[in-house]
């Protein structure tokens, strides 16, 4: 089985990611993620959310909601894309030309030199235990590899631990996904027991986010219909960040009223907070879009933990934004 993923994954990542076929899985020897990931679960309807940060896309905007207990704990968090922006997705050039590097010296290409498709970055209530900071929220119109695997337009919300400034140290250059060949090396460190997810490897680092992990034995990367799918992503050896990955026209097509299942959790986690065990994806009567994490369940780091660096010395626009609200 693991020969016949292996295999899928050798069709590549595109912008010349073929490096990444050495890349050991990612094995944690204290612990498994969860299996359920790919099993539907229950729905629930959600309470009143609250908007806290909005910013164009389209001729509409992208959003990011929030519901909280009494305690000001984290209830639900959420993302939505307005129904004009919906209809109105940015389609050229296919990247805003955010995280691009030169690799020929001839300027840049927004087709050939750059990832990340278009990207927003929204920020994130400071809410009591809430591990997650801030979104970079990017909207991939023709999708990227691996070729059968993501390459469908689709929405990447990076849900961050780490913080904005440190994120902004990670460099782009000529290898993999347009990074930086040392901060490939350190964004692709392991990270270690009980903080990972067992069997979780491919498919790699990226410029300005770090590496990616997602599990090769579910959809899509197993041969299942990609609809919605998680990955985490990591950097020098820490956990810095939750991804779902949403496929755009299959939310267009079945208009999900609630679509939710399980997150994988790791054995433990490096950061005390409350973290979120569900994700769901629903489509509105008006033609929007809304994501939401759900559930949050409070975990406590072993002693010892150690939650991924922050930049020093550097006051943020997410730290701004979270003490005005």
């Amino acid at each position: 089985m693991m020969r016949k993923v292996r295999g899928r994954w050798s069709l590549g990542l595109g912008l010349g990611v073929a490096a990444l076929l050495g890349l050991a899985p990612l094995v944690s020897a204290s612990g498994a993620a969860r299996s359920d990931a790919a099993e539907p679960v229950e729905s629930s309807s959600l309470p009143a959310l609250t908007s806290f940060n909005k910013v164009s896309l389209g001729d509409g905007f992208v959003e990011t909601l929030y519901a909280a207990d009494a305690a000001r704990h984290p209830k639900v968090i959420a993302v939505r894309v307005d129904a004009a922006a919906m209809k109105s997705l940015p389609s050229a050039p296919s990247h805003d030309g955010q995280t691009c590097f030169d690799k020929d010296g001839d300027g840049i290409n927004l087709e050939t030199d750059c990832a990340s498709g278009h990207e927003r970055d929204l920020w994130l209530p400071k809410l009591n235990g809430l591990p997650f900071k801030w979104l970079m929220f990017n909207w991939q119109m023709h999708g990227h590899g691996p070729t059968h695997v993501f390459d469908k337009p689709h929405f990447d919300l990076h849900f961050f631990i780490q913080d904005f400034a440190a994120r902004n140290q990670i460099r782009t250059g000529p290898c993999n996904l347009v990074i930086n060949c040392d901060d490939d090396a350190k964004a692709k460190k392991t990270v270690p027991a009980p903080y990972a997810p067992e069997g979780w490897g491919l498919p790699g680092a990226a410029g300005r986010m770090g590496n990616h992990l997602i599990d090769p034995n579910a959809a899509p990367a197993n041969g299942d219909p990609f609809t919605q799918a998680f990955a985490y992503g990591t950097w020098d050896g820490h956990i810095t960040f939750w991804e779902p990955v949403l496929n755009k026209d299959w939310i267009v097509a079945t208009k999900p009223s609630a679509a939710c299942r399980s997150i994988p959790q790791t054995p433990a986690v490096e950061k005390s907070g409350y973290y979120p065990t569900q994700m769901c994806t629903r489509y509105g009567s008006n033609g929007d879009m809304t994501f939401t994490l759900e559930k949050f369940v409070e975990r406590t780091a072993p002693a010892g933990a150690e939650a991924p660096a922050e930049a020093t010395g550097t006051s943020t626009q997410s730290e701004a934004v979270q003490q005005h609200h």
